[in-house]
């Protein structure tokens, strides 16, 4: 059997390295989802490119929602870009992902 301070030891040093790797954490993301939303709203040309990739990103949160019995989005279409637009006026530095993670949770929430 271990000593308790042994143990304790042991656990701070796991919960340590733990919590290291979470602060790490990225996620791979495709397209304009991984740009800032100062670049999204920079030209009209990254916006269209950026609504697209919301649309996709929003229906594959609605996929996870369905699959897993919670309740999906109904915004239109309009709804969710102006939700992510106005999430990213907030922060023009925020990642276009984020903000449309965050809006989408928003309009969840009503």
């Amino acid at each position: 059997m271990l000593k308790p301070t042994l143990l304790i030891m042991l656990l701070s040093t796991a919960t340590a390295g733990a919590a290291e790797r979470t602060d790490k954490l990225s996620v791979d993301l495709a397209g304009v989802g991984n740009k800032t939303c100062a670049y999204w709203l920079s030209a009209q040309s990254h916006k269209s490119e950026g609504m697209v990739w919301i649309y996709g990103f929003w229906s594959g949160l609605n996929y996870v929602a369905a699959a897993s019995q919670q309740d999906q989005s109904r915004a239109s279409s309009s709804a969710m870009i102006a939700a992510v637009e106005t999430t990213c006026k907030h922060d023009l530095s925020r990642i276009l992902a984020s903000a449309a993670w965050s809006a989408y949770i928003d309009l969840n929430k009503e």
